[in-house]
């Protein structure tokens, strides 16, 4: 095996992932107008997938954190399932 058989055009690496971060804000910005301010928070592990976060818990936060920022009026808060140790994030208003 060469080094070319693991290549890729840059062009269609960007536009990939354009595609992908378009389609990730699409979703956030979604979920955000249903549940801001609503008694409602979801799964981090949901949004792992759903939103193309890293698999590490803090890491996906980050990520959430720098998505969330792009967005106007809204951020996030973080609670810790007591029961079972899992994690849900929550979107308010932001003041």
């Amino acid at each position: 095996m060469t080094w070319k058989d693991h290549t890729k055009k840059i062009s269609k690496l960007q536009e990939s992932n354009t595609k992908i971060d378009m389609t990730v804000r699409e979703r956030l910005e979604e979920m955000t107008q249903k549940m801001v301010d609503k008694d409602i928070a979801v799964s981090l592990e949901f949004l792992k997938d759903h939103l193309h976060l890293h698999r590490d818990n803090d890491d996906a936060i980050q990520e959430l954190k720098l998505l969330v920022d792009l967005m106007e009026n809204v951020e996030y808060s973080v609670i810790i399932d007591d029961n079972d140790q899992s994690v849900y994030v929550f979107f308010k208003k932001s003041e």
